[in-house]
């Protein structure tokens, strides 16, 4: 499977378009190719970046440096996740909507999430998903793993099982994020079958392993 994502970001001097493209082998192997364009403060920074990751190694990831012809192996911490915040969340179905020609629960999830008493923000995420996204049952699974640790990043860890109960789960088609200083608008912009090459999913041959940052 190949899909496409579009996310616009703007808030105080800053504005950001990123294209992401997720290729998914029948093995349930990803390859996932980001290409941001950001304007901060009138100074422009194209940023691309590939990554890799193994159905049999969910914790792991493999960034690609085509330029450099290196690549790092990421070990992913759950505990990196939550970082401390303390975060409560409502949640709210809005309703049926049909979204890139794909039927959807939109939901409404807003938040408010603090540490301590020096950090403290505010935010609403809309959100519409569809189950008639076509995904491989293993690659579901580790979407719902991966929600699930995200905990306090987006919404409190008990909205992961609310909005089950709504029915909002499946493919997140569109997800609108809006907050003091800024807003995100995420939306699936293509998702077709496609046949790809296994060596889409593997380290290029004479990419050197770079360790600790060095």
């Amino acid at each position: 499977m190949l899909y496409e994502l579009t996310t616009l970001s703007t808030g105080k001097n800053m504005n950001m378009k990123m294209v992401m493209t997720m290729y998914v082998s029948s093995k349930g192997d990803m390859r996932v190719e980001m290409h941001s364009d950001i304007d901060f403060k009138g100074h422009k920074s194209p940023i691309p970046m590939v990554l890799i990751g193994h159905s049999n190694k969910p914790d792991e990831s493999i960034i690609i440096d085509d330029s450099a012809k290196t690549y790092i192996v990421h070990h992913i911490d759950t505990a990196d996740m939550n970082a401390g915040i303390n975060t409560e969340s409502t949640v709210t179905k809005v309703g049926e909507e049909k979204v890139f020609g794909y039927d959807c629960i939109h939901a409404k999830v807003i938040s408010d999430k603090k540490i301590g008493s020096f950090y403290n923000v505010a935010d609403t995420i809309n959100l519409w998903r569809s189950k008639d996204v076509p995904m491989q049952a293993d690659v579901k699974a580790l979407f719902t793993q991966f929600e699930s640790r995200t905990g306090s990043y987006m919404y409190s860890k008990e909205t992961v099982a609310k909005l089950k109960e709504m029915g909002c789960e499946g493919f997140t088609v569109k997800m609108i994020t809006n907050a003091k200083d800024h807003s995100t608008v995420m939306q699936l912009t293509k998702a077709e079958h496609k046949t790809l090459p296994a060596s889409m999913f593997q380290i290029p041959a004479g990419y050197k392993e770079i360790k600790n940052g060095m």
